[in-house]
């Protein structure tokens, strides 16, 4: 009997077949977009759940933000959601510790039960987060807060963080002591192997410790060419048995005799505080979120990459999608004065837009979300927003070669407005020729990152020797 290895799931290789264009149409991306309300809505429901789990229904609605009457005989149902949910969690309790023993405390496993934990885990996982079989119900319902909004006034911001607006470089400066790099066990997957790597984050603003997934080709060379990949808001990792940029990015990457990491945002994930869901403490607070955000995950790249580099990576890549290519963009911008061994030999920026202060005021994501309403209720204007440039946007030319900065782009991407991408890619000179525009929408480029390989093929040729 084959030993066991972590799976592909049936859902992405229903995605990379034929049948996947249909998640490339503008219906298909209007559909998604339309739909997040709905899946934060239950994300949220699902937070609120888990850091009331012991509690009393009324705690479970002041925690989820609702203080009015709630309509006739939802109280029940919410109660019995509830109860459903404690049980999930309480089943998802068991086997995050059954899957820390082996893989952080040194239990000893078989690769058989490495991969049994592994896929224990993230199917007890999953309901805990999504919120979908125990709230459900709830798709309709216009009680329950998208994001629990708690954005400062511009007065406030503006006061608070002069001395960063004034000089900046402090806040995008690397580290200047590197933290241990702590590394698990070692899980078959179907590339080569997988496993998390952790370390105290560096910056001020998360106070957490850092994590990231790590995929290598088999056989443990150590002169792999390394990627780091960062993904988009609000996405939920290996939280989830299915995380699109596993196989697409990470395994994908590995079977081309690549080190792939796939990076946790901060707020993301198993780092999102109590009471938070994924990417929501970063929406709660927008614009200081933002560059708290990028501040304190370029600080965790830069250790990142050192790291890599001590394990023998002769290139390294920096790439993201999305929020991930918004963070791509500010280390290209300001990663000048890092240490050699703490900056990129190259990046790709898959569905970014510059200056950050636009988008928050003409995404389409912001009125999805509620973002531009908070905004507007706390008084912000793009003006106003303007004043954080220097925080939210790198000052000057890109601070490695143009010739290897690399860019894939939605020509109807209305998240990331393709027309100030392009802005922030002439003014660093970088050529047309690493510039790749498809005819999608926002979705539409996160889905052809999954179905295709164009962005790797650009990322093994240029690093593989």
């Amino acid at each position: 009997m084959p030993p066991a290895r972590l799976q592909t799931p049936t859902l992405h290789r229903i995605g990379a077949s034929p049948l996947g264009r249909l998640f490339e149409t503008r219906l298909f991306n209007a559909f998604s977009l339309r739909m997040l309300p709905v899946e934060f809505a239950l994300r949220r429901a699902a937070a609120a759940a888990g850091v009331t789990v012991d509690w009393t229904l009324d705690d479970f609605l002041l925690e989820l933000g609702y203080v009015d009457d709630l309509p006739p005989g939802m109280r029940q149902r919410l109660d019995a959601a509830r109860q459903q949910f404690a049980r999930a969690w309480r089943r998802h309790g068991a086997a995050l510790q059954r899957w820390r023993d082996a893989f952080w405390n040194g239990g000893a496993s078989s690769p058989d039960r490495l991969v049994a934990l592994e896929n224990e885990r993230r199917t007890a996982s999953e309901p805990c987060v999504s919120g979908l079989p125990m709230f459900g119900f709830l798709w309709r319902a216009r009680f329950v807060p998208i994001v629990r909004f708690n954005v400062p006034s511009p007065e406030k911001a503006h006061a608070d963080w002069a001395d960063a607006i004034e000089n900046p470089e402090p806040l995008y400066r690397a580290p200047s002591t590197v933290p241990p790099v702590e590394t698990s066990a070692r899980v078959p997957g179907p590339a080569g192997v997988e496993y998390l790597v952790r370390f105290p984050s560096p910056s001020p603003f998360t106070g957490d410790t850092a994590f990231a997934r790590v995929y290598e080709p088999a056989g443990r060379q150590r002169r792999l060419p390394t990627v780091l990949y960062a993904d988009g808001m609000g996405m939920q990792y290996d939280q989830r048995p299915y995380w699109p940029a596993e196989p697409c990015m990470g395994r994908l990457l590995a079977a081309r005799g690549l080190r792939a990491i796939l990076l946790e945002t901060p707020w993301h994930g198993r780092r999102a505080p109590d009471g938070w869901y994924s990417g929501e403490r970063y929406l709660s607070e927008l614009p200081v979120t933002a560059f708290q955000l990028f501040s304190a995950q370029a600080q965790e790249v830069a250790v990142l990459i050192e790291w890599a580099r001590s394990r023998g990576a002769p290139s390294v890549a920096l790439t993201g999608m999305s929020l991930g290519a918004m963070l791509t963009h500010q280390v290209v911008g300001r990663c000048g004065s890092w240490p050699r061994a703490m900056r990129p030999d190259m990046a790709v920026l898959v569905a970014f837009s510059s200056p950050a202060h636009k988008l928050l005021t003409l995404s389409a994501l912001g009125p999805i979300l509620g973002v531009q309403r908070a905004s507007m209720q706390a008084g912000w204007t793009e003006e106003k927003l303007a004043k954080l440039n220097p925080l939210l946007d790198p000052p000057g030319p890109a601070q490695i070669s143009p010739d290897r900065i690399f860019a894939f782009l939605g020509s109807r991407d209305r998240v990331t407005p393709h027309p100030f991408a392009m802005e922030c890619l002439t003014r660093w000179r970088v050529p047309e020729r690493n510039v790749t525009t498809w005819n999608a929408g926002h979705i539409g480029v996160a889905v052809r990152l999954s179905r295709r390989s164009d962005v790797q093929d650009v990322i093994a040729q240029a690093l593989m020797p």
